[in-house]
């Protein structure tokens, strides 16, 4: 079956977006002053940041090599100066990114090791454990 043609702004603009999400959804409230019902969903959510940020190198590195290859074929013009002065800029800045993302990812494996042995001792009142009385009465 032929592979559907997504645009490929769409996905990076998703994640975006998701992230946006994740950050109202966990913004602290008087009811949630936490922000995260539980010390494992923390550990959850940096498992999965960590994993976007270990993708993000090989993005950045494959943005660069298209940007190379289309100006390689004179397909590439700039709005002003040369095209290949914007590739060069381009190119050391995503390869800072490609560092960025390497630190951010050895980062985020450091938390996310941190928060592995942490589990919750409070009251259960959150509401996905079926149980509405934390008295248990």
């Amino acid at each position: 079956m032929p592979r559907q043609h997504v645009d490929p702004v769409d996905l990076p603009r998703d994640a975006a977006e998701a992230i946006r999400e994740f950050n109202h959804l966990t913004f602290p409230t008087r009811e949630n002053p936490s922000g995260l019902a539980y010390p494992p969903e923390a550990y959850r959510a940096i498992g999965a940041l960590k994993a976007l940020s270990q993708r993000l190198p090989q993005a950045f590195e494959q943005f660069d090599r298209a940007l190379s290859v289309l100006n390689g074929r004179g397909h590439v013009s700039a709005d002003y100066g040369t095209p290949q002065n914007h590739i060069v800029t381009a190119s050391a800045a995503l390869q800072d990114a490609q560092d960025h993302a390497h630190a951010l990812a050895a980062a985020l494996e450091r938390a996310h090791t941190a928060t592995s042995p942490l589990g919750y001792s409070g009251p259960i009142t959150h509401t996905d454990t079926g149980i509405d009385d934390p008295e248990g009465e």
